[in-house]
């Protein structure tokens, strides 16, 4: 890698860390606290029932989509402050893989909803690369267990790893440019639409009609 490369990466990085993080923060702290009308929250649905698709199964679940949301919230404040960078990545992948299935498979296609899933996996995928020292013991072939978890045992994860880093290699830089790129629209779009509900705060309801919930009658 040539000298220009590892300093346009260090710069790409540290920023899709931080425009990854923005993006999980907001996301999941629009669940909890509604900062954005498009996006469902918790108090969209006190007098209303989820629309009847993926999403809205698991937000009638109960604790299926507080779990997603907090994973997003948590992933996003420790890229943001960057601690456990690693971890949460690892982690908010369950929740991102999710997420870009159902915002790009939709029957209708829609832009916001392909960029937001499209682009948070771009930036994690590209994250995960760049944390690749801290997997390689996790992609070792054949791994031993370690008897004292006290006592650290040296694993790099043998020759697998490398190989799998040598043929990222030739696509890190353009993935990552590219993801930054998206990154910072996705994270101006969120911009605008936080903006756009403090001027003017709607539930989803507004945008989307959803179906009242039917109180049961007092036994």
């Amino acid at each position: 890698m040539t000298i220009a490369s590892e300093r346009v990466l260090g710069f790409a990085l540290p920023t899709i860390r931080i425009l990854l993080g923005a993006v999980c923060f907001v996301n999941g702290f629009n669940w909890f606290f509604k900062i954005i009308t498009p996006y469902p929250s918790m108090s969209d649905f006190v007098h209303f029932l989820p629309p009847p698709d993926i999403v809205g199964a698991l937000i009638e679940n109960g604790i299926l989509f507080h779990l997603v949301k907090a994973v997003e919230l948590v992933a996003g404040v420790a890229l943001l402050a960057n601690r456990f960078v690693p971890l949460g990545l690892v982690v908010s992948m369950s929740v991102t893989v999710i997420v870009f299935i159902v915002d790009v498979f939709k029957p209708e296609f829609r832009l916001r909803a392909f960029l937001m899933g499209s682009g948070t996996l771009a930036m994690t995928l590209v994250m995960l690369i760049a944390y690749l020292d801290h997997y390689r013991p996790m992609l070792a072939v054949k791994a031993k267990p370690n008897p004292d978890p006290a006592k650290p045992r040296q694993a790099d994860g043998g020759e697998f790893p490398t190989v799998v880093g040598g043929l990222l290699k030739p696509i890190f830089l353009p993935l990552a440019m590219l993801s930054m790129l998206v990154g910072l629209v996705q994270v101006g779009w969120l911009g605008v639409m936080v903006g756009q509900y403090i001027a003017d705060p709607k539930p989803i309801s507004a945008l989307h009609p959803l179906q009242p919930r039917v109180e049961k009658p007092p036994k």
